[in-house]
């Protein structure tokens, strides 16, 4: 009887309860809402999947077996309890996850009604479960935005560097200099005067020939708007029709097995659009050589 009566004791009211090992998580359970329904989002439009998936809405739920109070925390910042069955609950909470693995097995995506999980929550599960593979990144090298002579004059320090560098090499890996030695230190020597020479020119030229700014082209400051004449558009609105027709003629002599009636007078028609574009465009030309515009 002690036992009967233990088991058939009612749960203890979410005041007297000491909620020992509360479970805590993001509301993963699937439901359909009754028409016209108002929820956390709005008025409920379709089926809430609220689970831990991206899309979903991350609602965050405390339980208590013992009890069965169920605790909500909104996006929004709002709260709200509501009381269940005591016992486990399977399915009812998730741990926060970027993928819900059940749902990728099936083809099923997350489906939500309104609010979504922001994109900072999602990135931060995304970095915790490790779920973002980062592409191979070479590293990047930005050149400085220096003018052709100074590329000329780093280029040959770089040279005399490198060369300096191999006569050092040269003058003592082995016991006796080697004959290329002093040629190479010629080179290098005649190199660097070069370069100090170059370099002492350009700034005398820079300094006693100064460039002026350029000024814009007459292309650039004369430049008007496009402007086409009647005749033109004429011209131009006849060659269109003539294309259109030509093709559509084309369409018209390939499609079935036998020629339509209606090849012959759209064929003629785009003909008589072209010639009379080139006749159009020719007496303009005439007219205006011997009108003299």
């Amino acid at each position: 009887m002690a036992v009967a009566d233990a088991t058939s004791a009612a749960p203890p009211a979410p005041e007297d309860c000491t909620h020992p090992q509360p479970v805590t998580g993001v509301l993963a359970h699937e439901f359909a809402h009754y028409d016209g329904a108002i929820g956390p989002e709005g008025r409920r439009r379709t089926v809430t999947y609220y689970g831990p998936v991206i899309g979903g809405l991350p609602i965050s739920a405390w339980h208590c077996e013992v009890c069965g109070l169920l605790r909500l925390t909104y996006p929004d910042g709002r709260t709200e309890e509501r009381r269940l069955f005591p016992g486990p609950q399977p399915g009812l909470l998730a741990a926060p996850s970027a993928i819900a693995p059940e749902s990728v097995e099936y083809g099923r995506q997350a489906r939500v009604s309104g609010l979504s999980a922001s994109a900072s929550f999602i990135q931060q599960l995304i970095e915790e479960q490790c779920l973002l593979q980062r592409p191979l990144q070479l590293p990047r090298v930005t050149l400085p935005d220096w003018d052709a002579i100074t590329w000329l004059l780093v280029g040959g320090l770089v040279s005399v560097i490198v060369a300096l560098l191999i006569a050092g090499f040269l003058a003592v890996y082995t016991f006796s200099t080697p004959d290329a030695e002093l040629p190479l230190v010629i080179v290098t020597t005649l190199l660097f005067v070069a370069l100090l020479v170059f370099r002492l020119g350009v700034a005398a030229v820079r300094h006693f020939f100064p460039a002026q700014p350029l000024r814009p082209s007459i292309a650039t400051a004369a430049r008007g708007k496009p402007a086409l004449d009647g005749t033109t558009r004429t011209v131009i609105a006849l060659l269109v029709l003539s294309l259109t027709g030509l093709f559509a003629a084309g369409v018209l002599a390939v499609y079935t097995f036998v020629t339509p009636g209606a090849e012959g007078p759209v064929f003629v028609a785009s003909m008589a659009c072209a010639v009379a574009a080139i006749v159009i465009k020719l007496v303009d030309v005439v007219w205006r050589h011997f009108s003299g515009r």
